[in-house]
């Protein structure tokens, strides 16, 4: 099939891509992995922050503000003021489209309080802002006749002399390989947290699919050191417990009772506090049993439902029991302002793409803000980029080693257990390259993830059925996941300071005289990587400065309103 612009991902960020790609007149499809409500969008409870009521206590230069002193540096301070001022444009554009925010008596949006935060700006709907937003914005994509591809797996990008083609994909219901034909392709599939398999908020489908399959095809990654831990999750099995709960007023205590630290400090500073209280033999809380019971029915009615079902406790009577998790992945692929990436016609926004807006570390309710503005920016410019361009040739070789591939994993004769191995590798990240890493630690990380790279052809599926088989999906996201892995794990070994989300233990001080800029991984052949630390400012100057001279071309061949 052959389509204007392919969208891989059907978060917030993809969505909202598609939209404003079909807006433009393409000819759209969705692909996504499974239903498209399992995004990690779907499940972001807490809120989407906006400067929706302007008066002397909050502004946007408030809003940027909070976000570039929560970076902890490396930012794209042009991209973050932009963001900000367009968040209430984002918002007044949610409520056209039907989402019901929470309101005040006087019926103006209600706001919480967000860790970071100098005001209180962060909208929501109780505790499903994320749910709430994805499901309006589906039956929007619907309504503007945008295709969906449910199922489907993206395996490969596909390139010919150096211009995209489209993308391999496993059709998941049969096991079939196939290609999908496109002029320009926007990659929002999420994250990278779901390697930290039993130390994470997100499934294990958040391997870094996209992220993977553009760093094969020599697409330029960034930061991909700073991985994320969300303070609070579920002791028992890892569920996110939201920010919300915080930002109502719910307390952090230990099993003495005792508060041991500011609640509503930035995540990183807060995941390093819970985890040294646990390391001192310390088991950490959540403390609802203050709050109005009403106030928890009516703004905090999935955690309690998340607390029952998975802990079996009731909030408003007992102490829940927490522990950090990898939560959020800044790093991606590198994207300019526009969204572009190094490869023409391939674009990506959301949290497979670094934007430059969290820098090292980012702000709880800035995630569902940068999802929809640069989700925005990537459709529409898919979308001009597909104008009166011709498809390009897809090279069937590329899909018949796709198909090799598939096929020995079914074929093959299974040596080892993924499950096991996907706990593993998880276990191995948190403990050597989770909240706390050394030189040591991410050494021991590294060798592991190369022994797993020398054995993980031995992993075939048991099931040899073609149909809906769980176990190929599986093995080839663990191929993704190692990939992912190693590129996390290269980062952080280079950058030998301690910043945001990236602490080491051996080098604990924040350096800016080496490594106050942004880390680029580039793929080179099919084993090594090249790590560098670049000053992003001036790569894109050069882009901006060849985009003008190609937008004057394009104006004098379409007219102003192409180039506009």
């Amino acid at each position: 099939m052959l389509y204007d612009v392919i969208v891989v991902g059907s978060g917030i960020a993809g969505l909202h891509a598609a939209l404003h790609a079909r807006k433009k007149g393409a000819r759209v499809a969705v692909l996504t992995k499974s239903n498209p409500l399992r995004s990690n969008s779907a499940v972001a409870s807490g809120g989407i922050n906006a400067v929706i009521n302007l008066s002397g206590y909050d502004s946007y230069e408030r809003h940027a503000t909070d976000t570039i002193a929560g970076s902890d540096g490396i930012v794209n301070r042009q991209n973050i003021i932009k963001m900000c001022q367009e968040a209430p444009a984002i918002i007044e554009e949610l409520q056209q489209m039907g989402v019901a925010f929470d309101t005040n008596e006087d019926n103006t949006i209600a706001q919480r309080p967000f860790g970071g935060a100098s005001a209180v700006r962060t909208c929501y709907i109780a505790d499903r802002t994320g749910s709430a937003i994805v499901m309006r914005l589906l039956q929007e994509c619907r309504k503007e006749g945008i295709i969906f591809l449910t199922n489907h797996q993206m395996l490969n990008i596909v390139t010919y002399k150096g211009g995209l083609s489209g993308i391999t994909v496993l059709r998941r219901s049969d096991s079939h390989v196939t290609a999908l034909g496109c002029k320009s392709l926007v990659l929002a599939g999420g994250g990278f947290a779901g390697i930290f398999r039993g130390h994470t908020t997100n499934p294990q489908e958040s391997s870094g699919d996209t992220i993977a399959a553009a760093f094969r095809a020599g697409v330029r990654l960034s930061n991909m050191e700073f991985v994320q831990f969300h303070p609070t999750a579920l002791k028992t099995n890892g569920s996110l417990i939201s920010e919300a709960s915080r930002g109502e007023g719910a307390y952090l205590v230990d099993e003495s009772g005792e508060r041991f630290t500011d609640e509503l400090q930035t995540r990183d500073k807060l995941t390093r506090a819970i985890l040294q209280h646990i390391q001192k033999g310390h088991r950490v809380y959540l403390d609802f049993r203050h709050l109005d019971p009403e106030l928890i029915d009516t703004k905090l009615p999935s955690t309690c439902k998340i607390a029952l079902t998975g802990a079996g406790v009731d909030i408003k009577k007992e102490l829940l029991e927490i522990t950090p998790a990898a939560h959020y992945t800044i790093g991606g692929i590198w994207t300019r302002s526009d969204t572009s990436t190094t490869l023409p016609g391939l674009f990506a926004c959301g949290e497979c793409a670094v934007t430059g807006v969290h820098g090292a570390n980012r702000l709880g309710g800035n995630s569902l803000l940068e999802g929809a503005y640069f989700g925005r920016i990537a459709g529409s410019e898919a979308a001009l980029y597909a104008v009166d361009r011709d498809y390009n040739p897809v090279d069937f070789m590329d899909v018949e080693r796709d198909m090799q591939l598939v096929n020995g994993i079914l074929e093959g004769e299974n040596r080892y257990n993924i499950n096991a191995m996907r706990s593993n590798l998880g276990e191995a990240l948190f403990k050597n390259a989770g909240a706390f890493r050394s030189e040591a630690s991410l050494l021991e990380a590294d060798d592991y993830i190369r022994y797993l790279r020398g054995v993980k052809h031995g992993l075939c599926c048991v099931n040899k059925e073609r149909e809906n088989n769980v176990e190929l999906s599986s093995i080839l996201e663990f191929y993704n996941a190692l990939q992912i892995a190693e590129a996390m794990v290269v980062s952080a070994k280079q950058r030998k300071e301690s910043r945001g989300v990236h602490y080491r233990s051996d080098y604990p001080r924040r350096d800016d005289t080496y490594y106050n800029a942004a880390s680029y991984i580039v793929k080179m052949g099919s084993v090594y990587m090249k790590l560098s630390f670049e000053n992003a400012a001036k790569i894109d100057l050069g882009y901006r400065i060849r985009k003008f001279f190609i937008l004057i071309k394009e104006r004098s061949r379409y007219g102003k309103s192409y180039a506009a």
